[in-house]
């Protein structure tokens, strides 16, 4: 006869669920594990098949068969005149983008640090270009720099200076590319620093105060060496970004006039799809930019020494 349970015991599944469980380490490792698992999926496969495609020779107009190139293709890219001026054009590009948003970006989140009315609206005006797409952002830049009917010529002309053909000259084109990058990025730069003076406690400035040191001291001294992470922070990031200038090249000039303005990632549009079907030459491209911008970023880790405090 079977026996019945006492009165008020624990049934089957209420002893179940109140079992100790004797993986508690593991299943936290393994819910860890999955997402680690679905994130190298998608990050490591389209990356190893990119690397696979840059050793091999691929076409997209012909036959989908691959042979083994070795480095012939990284090599083709550094030693064609072409890739080596779209390199140029984009380390051109970046080092005038990125000096220039930090520059002014520093200089306006010390401004806006300041405590002064409708300080929190200002923040927000500041981060509206940030806010727009890149493609919107070059199709309104590109009716402003229109040389006839551009607002900007218009106050040129109303200002007695010459007008200037700010997409079409060879010598001007990337410069204006810059100024939408600088318009539209340098937001993000006042963003980071403002994080960053607001970690700043109070107490060496007033130190600085009853020593007597100028506003330059102070901040040279004290706001500057505070700031070099969130600094190195924020020239990684738009450093990054700006390597991968496509949108507003393509928008304002698709490169021109003539190759002033084709950058690495438009160099391999172009070679990939738009002009050879080279698929194998703009994913070497693509793989030396990728490398290249590790290589950089690393160098500015080490001159900012920030490496030493996480280290």
């Amino acid at each position: 006869m079977p026996m019945q349970p006492r009165e008020g015991a624990p049934t089957g599944a209420a002893r179940f669920l109140r079992r100790p469980m004797g993986g508690r380490e593991e299943k936290p490792r393994l819910l860890l594990a999955i997402p680690l698992v679905v994130l190298a999926i998608i990050a490591f496969v389209p990356l190893f098949y990119a690397i696979y495609i840059a050793f091999h020779n691929m076409y997209l107009t012909r036959d989908l068969g691959a042979t083994f190139a070795g480095l012939e293709n990284f090599v083709r890219v550094l030693t064609t005149p072409r890739g080596l001026h779209a390199f140029g054009v984009t380390f051109k590009l970046v080092i005038i983008s990125v000096a220039v948003e930090l520059v002014l970006g520093l200089a306006l989140a010390v401004l806006v640090q300041r405590a002064f009315p409708g300080k929190s609206w200002i923040v927000t005006l500041i981060v509206l270009p940030m806010t727009i797409p890149k493609v919107v952002a070059a199709l309104v830049w590109n009716v402003l720099f229109d040389p006839l009917v551009g607002v900007i010529n218009y106050f040129l002309a109303i200002a007695g200076l010459p007008m200037v053909n700010w997409l079409g000259d060879p010598n001007v084109a990337l410069y204006s590319i810059a100024i939408v990058d600088i318009w539209q990025w340098t937001p993000f730069i006042i963003l980071i620093l403002l994080a960053g003076l607001g970690t700043i406690p109070r107490e060496p400035y007033e130190a600085a105060a009853l020593e007597g040191a100028t506003g330059w001291q102070t901040f040279r001294g004290i706001t500057l060496p505070l700031l070099k992470p969130f600094i190195t922070i924020a020239v990684i990031f738009r450093t990054i970004e700006a390597m991968r200038t496509f949108d507003y090249v393509y928008v304002l000039t698709k490169g021109g006039p003539g190759l002033a303005t084709e950058t690495v990632d438009l160099y391999a549009y172009k070679m990939g799809i738009a002009e050879a079907g080279d698929i194998s030459l703009a994913t070497a491209a693509a793989i030396l930019l990728l490398v290249l911008t590790l290589i950089i970023t690393t160098l500015w880790v080490r001159a900012m020494r920030w490496g030493e405090e996480i280290y």
